[in-house]
């Protein structure tokens, strides 16, 4: 079944919603400058990503948007996998910026881009 362009959003959102809710925490459990940065930056590049997703109608079709829309909920999943299992303030920083990567892939292929 092909997805709908709310569920497009509503997984973009999700993922900026988490990661921004754990935030805090990841930030007390950094070990460098250079994680606390990248939490940072992942955490507002979603919140941009979801940003941009709410203007455009995500409205595209076909199966180069199904498997975008998969690869991002496939990876969001990994993320909360890694949170799940108490994984490495490094594997969980790698694993956002997975979503990060994956979220922006979904908006460009169901944004008409």
């Amino acid at each position: 079944m092909a997805s709908t362009p709310a569920q497009r959003l509503y997984a973009v959102y999700e993922a900026y919603s988490q990661a921004y809710d754990r935030r805090a925490q990841d930030w007390k459990d950094a070990e460098t400058s250079a994680q606390a940065d990248a939490i940072f930056n992942n955490v507002q590049t979603l919140e941009a990503l979801y940003l941009q997703a709410a203007k455009q109608a995500l409205d595209a079709n076909g199966q180069t948007v199904e498997d975008a829309f998969d690869a991002a909920r496939a990876a969001q999943s990994a993320v909360n996998d890694a949170y799940d299992e108490a994984k490495s303030i490094a594997e969980k920083i790698y694993l956002v910026g997975r979503v990060v990567s994956q979220v922006g892939d979904l908006i460009n292929k169901a944004g008409g881009k």
